[in-house]
């Protein structure tokens, strides 16, 4: 169940945006944008930065706060369809009143901000493999031609079953793609993305153990919330 919406007021620090014909307009454009997960590090993204669109996530409204309490979000992406079916209350409280552009899975008229995720759009421009919104982000990333992407607080490799597998190989891969098309990929030094333990074969019983572990420990974890 989702927290309740604590009430906000917008951060100067957001860029400026409309929703024009199903698409997104960011006046003036910034070059570089910064998605997060639920990790530590999430109190680490560039708050005050003009520079940088940050985009919130799912039911984040009270984490995507600037140290003063303004919601400092630039877009947000819901990718669970919008209904009550899959959605809390807060949920569809949220998809009603998301003040910026708000991405979903199909129309949401009952929201001006809401636009339609281009999935299609972005799977024959790139490749179709998409298991998660940290992939999503990252191809829309890539398609607007932004030169930095900062990703925190994606702490995949501990979470469930699912986003240790399923997910983390997913957005590994989108953020490999970016990376070789020029885009500057930062990660905070502490969060454990494109990352491994040891070097494989050179620190061979050091990789192999934790490795070991590692694959032990998934088996204790929920298949997914």
């Amino acid at each position: 169940m989702s927290k309740p919406i604590r009430p906000y007021t917008l951060s100067p620090y957001n860029a400026q945006t409309q929703v024009v014909d199903g698409r997104v307009i960011v006046t003036p454009k910034r070059r570089r944008v910064a998605i997060t997960g639920a990790g530590k590090s999430l109190r680490d993204l560039p708050w005050h930065d003009e520079t940088w669109e940050i985009w919130g996530i799912n039911n984040f409204w009270n984490a995507m706060r600037d140290p003063t309490g303004r919601l400092r979000a630039d877009r947000w992406f819901e990718l669970h369809p919008p209904t009550d079916d899959i959605q809390d209350p807060y949920d569809m409280a949220w998809l009603r009143e998301c003040p910026i552009p708000i991405y979903t899975t199909e129309p949401f008229p009952e929201n001006q901000n809401a636009v339609v995720f281009p999935v299609d759009m972005l799977a024959s421009r790139f490749r179709d493999y998409f298991s998660c919104t940290f992939a999503y982000q990252i191809a829309l990333a890539i398609y607007e031609g932004f030169g930095e992407l900062a990703v925190h607080g994606l702490e995949l490799a501990y979470g469930t079953q699912r986003e240790a597998t399923v997910e983390r190989a997913c957005v590994n891969w989108w953020l490999g793609f970016a990376a070789g098309r020029g885009m500057t990929v930062t990660i905070p030094e502490d969060d454990f993305v494109t990352a491994h333990w040891s070097r494989y074969g050179f620190d061979y019983w050091r990789e192999a153990k934790t490795v070991e572990q590692y694959v032990e420990s998934l088996i204790g974890r929920k298949v997914a919330e």
